[in-house]
C-alpha cells in the first residue's frame, strides 16, 4: 500500500512550493516513486484553488476554515484508515524534497515495517548548519543526538512534523492529532504522546533535509501574531505535561528571553509579548491558565 504523503497549503500558489515542486519533479521521474506515495493536498486557504492542474497521484481537499496543521493531518488520517495507508508523510510547504529522500523513507519503512512500537520514522532537519529535529527531550530543554546515532533513539525523542514519517495505527492509538495545538507545539504534543504510550521513533540517519522555520528567525519570518500564539502554546504543553520544578524553570527561561530578544531583535512587540507571557504565568495559576487555553481552542 502506498505512503500518504500530506501537504498542507496556506495562500502559496501551488508552483510556489518548494514541497510540491520536489514531489511533482521526483514521482514525474521516477515510476517506483509513483507506485509507492500517493499525494493529497490539504488546502487550509480560505480561497480555493479553482479546477488545480494536478499530476497523476495528486488530490486535492480543502477546508472552509483554517484548521492549522493539526486539522489538516486529522482530515488526512481518517481518508488514510479509510483507504488503507498505513503511514503518513507529514509535509508543509516549504521543504527540499528529492527523490533520495523518497526513497530512504521507503528502505527505513522495509525496515521497521513489522516493529509496530515504532510510531515514526524521522530524517535529520536542519536549519542552516543547527540541527532542528530529532532532539531529545531532557529537563525543560531538547539536546541534540549524537550524530551517528540511529535506529531507534533513546530516551524521549522530539522531532518536528515536517518530514516525518507517521504510522497511521500509532497515531490513531493516541487519539490522533491534537485539537488543541493546532498550529504551533503540535509536533511536540504528537512526539510527547508517543512517548507516554510507550511508542518509539526511528531515524533516518542517511537522509537529511533543509528547513526554515519562523521560530529561528524573527526578523525576517516571525509575526508577533505568530510569536504570541507560539507563546502560549509553549506554556500550556509546560503545564499540561511538566511538573512544578520545569514549569518553574520555564517561567524563568522566558524573562530571561524576554531581556535577550529586546537587546537582539528589531521589532520590539516580541520582547513585550516575551513580559506578558512571563507575568501571566506569575500571576495566573495554573489550572486557571490551561482552562483558558482549552476554552480559547473551543472558540477557535
Amino acid at each position: 500500500m502506498r505512503i500518504l504523503a500530506v501537504l498542507v497549503r496556506y495562500q502559496t500558489a501551488l508552483e510556489e512550493s518548494r514541497t510540491f515542486r520536489g514531489l511533482k519533479s521526483a514521482l514525474a521521474s521516477d515510476p517506483d516513486l509513483a507506485g509507492s506515495y500517493k499525494v493529497m493536498i490539504w488546502d487550509n486557504t480560505p480561497e480555493p484553488i479553482a479546477a488545480p492542474q494536478l499530476p497523476p497521484g495528486f488530490l486535492y481537499r480543502r477546508s472552509n476554515a483554517n484548521l492549522g496543521p493539526s486539522g489538516a493531518y486529522n482530515q488526512a488520517l481518517g481518508y488514510a484508515r479509510a483507504q488503507g495507508h498505513e503511514w503518513m508523510l507529514l509535509l508543509d510547504q516549504d521543504m527540499e524534497v528529492r527523490a533520495d529522500f523518497l526513497h530512504a523513507l521507503l528502505r527505513h519503512r522495509r525496515q521497521v515495517e513489522s516493529q509496530g512500537q515504532i510510531a515514526a520514522i524521522v530524517p535529520t532537519i536542519r536549519v542552516g548548519k543547527v540541527v532542528v529535529s530529532p532532539r531529545r527531550q531532557r529537563f525543560n530543554r531538547l539536546t541534540p543526538y549524537a550524530q551517528g546515532e540511529t535506529n531507534i533513539l533513546p530516551g524521549e525523542a522530539m522531532a518536528i512534523n515536517s518530514g516525518s514519517l507517521v504510522r497511521v495505527s500509532a497515531v490513531e492509538q493516541i487519539g490522533g492529532f491534537s485539537r488543541d495545538f493546532w498550529l504551533d507545539y503540535a509536533d511536540m504534543d504528537l512526539f510527547h504522546r508517543f512517548h507516554l504510550h510507550g511508542m518509539r521513533v526511528w531515524r533516518a540517519t542517511d537522509t537529511e533535509l533543509q528547513h526554515e522555520m519562523s521560530i529561528m528567525d524573527y526578523d525576517r519570518l516571525m509575526s508577533p501574531w505568530r510569536y504570541r500564539n507560539f507563546s502560549r502554546a509553549e506554556s500550556a504543553f509546560n503545564d499540561l505535561y511538566k511538573g512544578p520544578l520545569e514549569n518553574a524553570a520555564q517561567t524563568v527561561r522566558v524573562f530571561l528571553r524576554a531581556i535577550r530578544q529586546r537587546r537582539k531583535h528589531k521589532n520590539p512587540e516580541f520582547s513585550r509579548i516575551a513580559w506578558e507571557q512571563m507575568i501571566y504565568r506569575l500571576t495566573t495559576p495554573r489550572k486557571e491558565r490551561l482552562l483558558e487555553w482549552r476554552a480559547g481552542s473551543e472558540r477557535r
